[in-house]
């Protein structure tokens, strides 16, 4: 089923809108649209697909009303659910859950068709190569990506708090009872993978409205904080939008974000306490000990399975993360070696030669999954 959005909360966060507003406090800020110019000149405000777009509902045939919501995010740089369907499906299935596939904010249907364009596309990536020789990893797959984050880092910020804002409309309208086919009573869980899995915990050590108290997250992939990450590759983006990334937010960090008032003022946990848990998840050094605190209160609601040779998302850093420093925290990770060639990018091979093992290790996945969902861990 396919569902029409509105972001409402937008024009108050993205750079380029005349209306960046905080309504909490009754305060203005400037565009941020200089800040923001990059090769592709598209203001962040004016990319309509972003604003107005679709999400989609897999449930389980016969049940008229679902009591219950599986919201899954997906990876960085992804603009096509396919991947995702048999993980909806096995899933829903299962659990007798509704799965909804939910974009985050300039990624599948939010992101314009020109940055998947495979001509206009590998002009900038030539670009790219030709501007900066050391560069590696440059595409036309991540090129847009790459040009976005490389030309203003704190997009990963802004994007990422309006697909916060976004889920907290999303659930208010689900328990306003405004979504047929789902009851305005139904529980809601998370499922992330990637960068999917860095949104889920901020929305969830956040607990905007007390909408995840009850709530579970199950990390596919992911559950580290960013400067864990390894996105470095011809599908996530390139070496030099990833270097930026991490030299900026470990800049705003260790100045306490005194260069970007905006930032400031979102990061300021006394006057945003749920938008500013994202700085706790920026750099592993930084926060770690408020970020284990809340950790320890979510143990029996967080689980993830991560995989051995996963070099984008490394298993270790998901201990460091998810189990603290000290492991001196139950959240449980769960770390497998699938018995055939996978990447991050491709977990489950849709290969003949290695079928039956690839089959198995789905099913294994979803089983993980379900059984923590379904409260038999």
């Amino acid at each position: 089923m396919h569902n029409s959005f509105f972001s409402e909360g937008a024009k108050y966060y993205l750079p380029g809108s005349p209306h960046l507003f905080c309504q909490e406090h009754n305060l203005s800020f400037s565009s941020q649209l200089n800040d923001a110019q990059d090769d592709l000149h598209w203001a962040d405000y004016d990319v309509d697909c972003n604003i107005h777009f679709q999400y989609h509902i897999i449930q389980p045939l016969g049940t008229p009303k679902a009591d219950g919501v599986i919201i899954v995010f997906h990876g960085l740089n992804e603009k096509k659910w396919d991947k995702y369907l048999p993980w909806a499906y096995g899933l829903a299935t299962q659990t007798g859950k509704a799965v909804m596939l939910f974009p985050i904010a300039f990624h599948m249907s939010r992101a314009p068709e020109r940055w998947s364009s495979r001509q206009e596309m590998y002009i900038i990536a030539q670009k790219r190569m030709n501007e900066f020789p050391d560069n590696s990893e440059t595409s036309y797959v991540n090129a847009a990506t790459s040009t976005r984050l490389d030309a203003f880092p704190q997009r990963l910020f802004w994007s990422g708090l309006q697909t916060y804002n976004d889920i907290v409309q999303l659930i208010t309208d689900l328990k306003a009872g405004l979504l047929p086919t789902i009851a305005p009573t139904a529980t809601v869980d998370l499922f992330g993978y990637s960068i999917g899995s860095f949104l889920s915990v901020i929305l969830m050590m956040a607990n905007p409205k007390g909408y995840f108290t009850n709530s579970k997250l199950f990390c596919f992939c992911g559950g580290m904080t960013i400067d864990r990450m390894f996105p470095i590759s011809k599908y996530i983006m390139d070496g030099r939008a990833a270097i930026t990334m991490q030299k900026t937010f470990a800049e705003l960090l260790s100045t306490n974000f005194k260069n970007d008032d905006r930032l400031r003022h979102y990061q300021d946990s006394n006057l945003h306490f749920g938008e500013g848990w994202f700085k706790t998840m920026l750099r592993y050094n930084y926060y770690q000990k408020e970020r284990e605190q809340r950790f320890l209160q979510l143990e029996k609601q967080i689980k993830a399975l991560v995989l051995e040779k996963d070099e984008v998302t490394p298993p270790i850093e998901a201990l460091n993360t998810l189990k603290g420093g000290y492991r001196n925290i139950n959240i449980e990770v769960q770390i497998e070696d699938f018995p055939y060639p996978y990447t991050h990018m491709s977990p489950f091979a849709l290969t003949t030669k290695n079928a039956p093992q690839v089959t198995e290790a789905f099913e294994k996945f979803v089983t993980s999954a379900v059984a923590f969902y379904l409260g038999k861990r």
